[in-house]
């Protein structure tokens, strides 16, 4: 079940990380063809460029937001996990200095 949900979880992201690319390059380049065709000039390849730079970016940035959710997860598991450990002591040594006392 874990397994399916990370699966899933990396296909979502790859399919977000592959738009975020394609949607600003393919807007740059199709205002570079009405640009050219309005105009009679070279924005085409100019535009294509920056639109794949911001495409870099996007996802770059999509990447990293995953990477730091996914170290919180992390984390924050393994709080959980010693914050259980640290009450199944403190109980124990309750446990202990009650069977002392008797």
């Amino acid at each position: 079940m874990k397994n399916d949900s990370k699966a899933l979880r990396n296909i979502v992201l790859i399919s977000q990380l592959s738009i975020c690319v394609m949607v600003p390059t393919f807007l740059c380049l199709a205002l570079g063809i009405w640009l050219d065709k309005k105009f009679g000039t070279w924005f085409t390849i100019p535009l294509l460029f920056i639109g794949m730079a911001a495409g870099a970016r996007n996802a770059y940035v999509l990447a990293m937001n995953s990477v730091r959710q996914e170290e919180a997860r992390k984390k924050k598991e393994q709080q959980m996990i010693i914050d259980q450990k640290v009450e199944e002591y403190r109980k124990r040594q309750e446990n202990d200095s009650s069977d002392d006392k008797e």
